[in-house]
Order: structure tokens, then sequence, then C-alpha cells
């Protein structure tokens, strides 16, 4: 096996950009994060390798601080062969790493060999499944409310609502300088809120550049306003019009432990597609 280590963004695209497309929706973080590398000097914050074996690609990676390393095996490979001569490599690069986020088999296999040498431990951030998104179901929608893009006079409930997801679904305390910064950014995308009676009740946005598809995420609903069916107007009405617009799919991550968001997006026609694991190096 030969370990490739990319020093720019340009020979890493050319040569896993296709292989990563063949599962776009399975690679959004990666895709997203390789359109990025194309505009961005390559440091020692980022790692971009994979593993070659007989002029075939077994494995794509991609690490962006302060991110997990992300990684996908074109041909599937699960083997313990493959994961140990990995966790080796990437420790020669770096030594401490956060920890490593991507399909559940994969992510264990690698954690379990690079923390033996790091002498760390691996600990489940967050249990996620992939979303799936090719085609609506029948809609169910409520008739008082209203979806619109976000603007800069949302600034306030927004920077509220995004901490408050922060906090609640991935267990992370934002500063406000975060929240303002994070806020504008996501301006500059499809930031989308619900409105009833002129009052914001919640809010998604499409993050990443795909080729093909678009990401839903960032999905709140204040507790107040919650069992209201609004996720639900909100997730619909969006992922419609990414596909009206002509994305051939939409794509989210949601907690696996949670079943009741997961229920609302089946409703909607999400598939399940992936489990996959975030972990920590601790």
């Amino acid at each position: 096996m030969e370990f490739v280590h990319y020093t720019n963004g340009q020979d890493f695209t050319n040569e896993n950009l296709n292989l990563l497309l063949e599962k776009e929706w399975l690679n959004n973080l990666i895709v997203g994060n390789c359109q990025d590398s194309l505009n961005i000097d390559i440091d020692d914050d980022w790692i971009l390798a994979s593993i070659k074996n007989e002029n075939k690609t077994e494995l794509i990676m991609l690490y962006r601080k302060p991110w997990k390393l992300l990684m996908y095996s074109p041909t599937n490979n699960k083997s313990d062969e493959l994961y140990q001569f990995v966790a080796k490599e990437i420790y020669k690069i770096n030594s401490c790493l956060p920890g490593v986020n991507t399909e559940s088999e994969i992510a264990k296999k690698f954690a379990n060999y690079y923390c033996e040498i790091s002498h760390q431990k691996p600990k489940l951030r967050i249990p996620m499944r992939i979303l799936l998104l090719e085609h609506l179901a029948e809609p169910h929608l409520r008739s008082d409310v209203i979806c619109r893009k976000a603007t800069e006079n949302d600034k306030v409930v927004l920077k509220q609502f995004s901490k408050d997801f922060h906090k609640e679904a991935l267990h992370e305390e934002k500063s406000d300088e975060y929240l303002e910064e994070s806020f504008y950014k996501n301006l500059e995308k499809d930031y989308y809120v619900l409105e009833k009676d002129g009052k914001i009740v919640a809010q998604t946005v499409s993050t990443r550049k795909l080729l093909y598809g678009k990401t839903i995420s960032g999905v709140y609903t204040p507790k107040e306003e919650r069992k209201k069916g609004y996720a639900y107007n909100l997730v619909y009405l969006v992922s419609k019009k990414f596909l009206d617009d002509g994305a051939k799919y939409c794509v989210l991550f949601t907690d696996d432990s949670n079943p009741i968001s997961n229920h609302i997006y089946e409703k909607i026609g999400y598939e399940r597609k992936v489990d996959v694991s975030d972990l920590d190096f601790v």
C-alpha cells in the first residue's frame, strides 16, 4: 500500500473528486472542503491524502483544523490491515488529531488503531445517520406560515437560534463573536426561516458547496414552538425549492438517537442511508 500526501488542493481534487462524486451525498463534507481547498493555501492545518494499492484508490482522507478527520473508501475496504496502516501514516503527520467523523465501522477501526498509537481513547460524541431525499412525499403543509430567505434584520433572533442549536444538538457553547461571524457567513448561503404571524419559528441553512446536490443543516425550532409542524414545513419547502431549482438530491445529518426529528424527515421523503460516528480522541 502507498500513502499519498498532497501538498495542494488542486492535485488532491484532480485525483480524487470523481471518486468522491460517485457518492456525493455520502461525501458531502469532504466535497465541500475539497472545493474550499482550491482557493486556500494548504498548511499544517490540513491533511489531504489517499491510500493506493496497485493503482487503485482504497481510501481518501481530508482533515481541516479544527474539525475531524474525514474518510471515504471508494472500494468499501474495511480491512484491519488498511486502517492499521492508515493510523500509523496519519500519526506521523499529526500526533494529536481531535477525532474522526465517517461511516461508523470505518471510524471505529481507525480510531482504535490511532488511539493505540497516540495513547488516547475514542469517545462517541454524536451517533449520526445520513438521510437522503430524491423524491418528496405527499405534503401536509400548514397554510398559515411563510418560508423566506433570512435577512440582516433577523440577526438578533437567528444568533440566539444558532446559539441554542449548538448547545442543544452539538453540546457546544459558542461565543458572541463566533455567532456574529457565522450569521453573516450563512447569509451568503441558502439561509431560510419560517414565519408565523410575523414571528420566526424555525431556521435552516445549506452550508456546503456541492456539484449535484444540496445540504440541509442547522434545523432548529425553539422549545416553545415545537410539536406544531414548523420543522416539517420548513424542511419540506426548502427541500422542494432545491429540487425544483435543479438539485438531484438533498442530504442531511441527523442525530441517530432522536426518533422525533428522524420521523419528521422521513415524512418528507428522506431515507436512511448510512450510520456515521463522530468520535472525539481524549
